[in-house]
């Protein structure tokens, strides 16, 4: 793929959210989305969601391969196992090639699943790249990519261990495998404080996928301060191939608005 071709996928959680979920994908074509993306599989009729896609010609780039098991704890791998093992069937069957994964469950506020108070902060970056290496096993075996994502704590999610992109990077690297990469979101990691522009110059490599959504508010880009234009030419220019997912709550709640707006940004 040309980096000019880059794949822009929109989330059917957050857009067209006044329609039942099937009915988002015609919602989605009609203002010209050609891929999405959404988060737990087990709470969609699959059938429905494979018709639906038939139907309206569209792509899977992405959805998530876990939310009740996390990567931070040796006790519960061969759960967290099971659980991303169901998501790469549901996975092969929607022809969607990639995960997103979580290192905790987050709970009904957007919070981190509390981690026992003894686990030492060794333990849990070792538990991550053990895990790392097993997934990687996973994704040989099924032709799978995996994306592990950092997440906010400043707003949207307390207690998250992965929030920094300095280790989410570090711990990739240790993994060594490339279909095991970092979910950059650019929403969370400005949210962070951290050097977005400088985070994707110097670690392409390792990232697999990217988030967009702009800051302040989590609404489309446009909305708020971010030069999305800018970190678009960044990433044609670093030769990113790989899909664009865009998590955005629309604002004024309009989502064709929000989408066409997107779709004459990224042009």
């Amino acid at each position: 793929m040309k980096p000019e071709q880059i794949e822009l996928a929109f989330c059917l959680e957050t857009l067209f959210s006044e329609k039942p979920f099937v009915e988002r994908f015609s919602a989605a074509r009609t203002q010209g989305i050609r891929c999405i993306e959404f988060w737990d599989h087990r709470s969609k009729n699959l059938n429905a969601v494979g018709r639906a896609l038939s139907a309206n010609g569209l792509k899977v780039t992405n959805f998530s391969g876990n939310r009740k098991y996390g990567m931070l704890l040796a006790g519960v791998r061969d759960a967290f196992v099971r659980e991303v093992s169901e998501a790469m069937g549901v996975a092969k069957a929607l022809g969607c090639p990639r995960l997103m994964l979580l290192v905790q469950p987050l709970c009904e506020d957007g919070s981190a699943e509390p981690l026992p108070s003894d686990t030492t902060r060794k333990q849990k970056i070792d538990a991550l790249i053990a895990c790392g290496h097993q997934l990687a096993s996973l994704a040989d075996d099924a032709k799978i990519d995996f994306v592990i994502e950092p997440l906010n704590t400043e707003i949207d999610h307390p207690n998250y261990f992965l929030s920094r992109s300095k280790l989410a990077f570090d711990c990739i690297r240790e993994i060594n495998h490339p279909r095991v990469k970092i979910l950059y979101d650019i929403y969370h990691m400005a949210t962070m404080g951290e050097d977005v522009i400088g985070d994707l110059s110097k670690n392409i490599d390792v990232i697999g996928y990217i988030h967009i959504a702009d800051v302040p508010g989590r609404h489309e880009p446009g909305s708020g301060s971010l030069d999305f234009r800018g970190i678009y030419r960044l990433l044609k220019s670093l030769a990113y191939d790989r899909p664009i997912g865009f998590e955005f709550f629309p604002s004024n709640a309009d989502s064709g608005a929000a989408v066409e707006k997107t779709l004459q940004l990224f042009a």
